[in-house]
């Protein structure tokens, strides 16, 4: 689970494709699980959006992942 989580999050770490692109803070009901593999604490919206697609297929059982779906959800 924890592989699957730091392969699937470390692509979210590649550049932004526009210099400048408006970046976005991770809720901190998800702080937890960026920490885990090192991701900064913001990102661009494309890398947004691929976080959120992976943490929605992560296994709801560990209870970071239940805080960051319940933090997505409230965004």
């Amino acid at each position: 689970m924890l592989a699957f989580a730091a392969a699937a999050l470390a692509l979210l770490v590649m550049p932004a494709h526009a210099a400048g692109e408006k970046r976005e803070r991770i809720p901190a009901g998800c702080r937890e699980l960026a920490d885990r593999v090192g991701l900064p604490m913001t990102l661009t919206q494309a890398q947004a959006i691929r976080a959120i697609a992976y943490v929605r297929q992560m296994d709801a059982d560990d209870p970071a992942v239940r805080r960051c779906l319940v933090a997505i959800r409230r965004r």
